[in-house]
């Protein structure tokens, strides 16, 4: 099982490179979007369950996922 997530800033850096003694600088628009996370269960004959939300997991949302889907 993993938990990954994706918004509009998925796609940024944070971190870049610069000529010595100089700031690596990023110019972008920030923006403040909804944000889906996505919880796969995989095995070895593929998907096991696959639950998709708006915002943020909580650990009682993951615990409720784990037991519905994937335990049962």
């Amino acid at each position: 099982m993993d938990e990954a997530s994706k918004d509009e800033r998925s796609l940024s850096s944070r971190y870049g490179y610069s000529f010595k003694n100089t700031f690596a600088i990023k110019k972008s628009v920030f923006v403040r979007d909804v944000r889906y996370t996505i919880l796969p269960a995989l095995s070895l004959q593929g998907f096991i369950a696959v639950d998709i939300m708006e915002g943020s997991c909580t650990k009682e949302r993951f615990r409720e996922f784990v037991i519905s889907n994937v335990v049962c």
